[in-house]
């Protein structure tokens, strides 16, 4: 299965400025928040979304959803039964991602 999704840069920081922290803890495991960064974490949240379009068993959670990167960069998500490819991508205020589910 593949999912993609597409984020609008300012309406993401728009509710991020809203929910605070607790829109962050909820969305996003401690490590994914060491990079603040609103563009960067637009990726990863459309990454997370991708992913939930692309699993077999969805989790009901953004938070279940861990985006992680190798030695070289490439970003990878995961649920707590299924691997992911990713490409992210942004472009002025947009942000795509795609997931590629991992069958074994």
């Amino acid at each position: 299965m593949i999912g993609i999704d597409l984020v609008f840069i300012p309406e993401f920081r728009r509710q991020m400025d809203a929910g605070g922290a607790h829109f962050l803890e909820r969305a996003f495991n401690p490590s994914e928040l060491e990079n603040q960064n609103v563009q960067h974490l637009a990726g990863l949240w459309a990454a997370k979304e991708a992913v939930i379009k692309a699993a077999p068993e969805p989790p009901e959670r953004l938070i279940d959803v861990a985006v992680t990167y190798d030695a070289s960069g490439r970003p990878y998500g995961a649920t707590e039964s299924q691997s992911f490819e990713l490409s992210i991508s942004h472009h002025g205020e947009y942000v795509v991602a795609v997931a590629l589910v991992v069958v074994e």
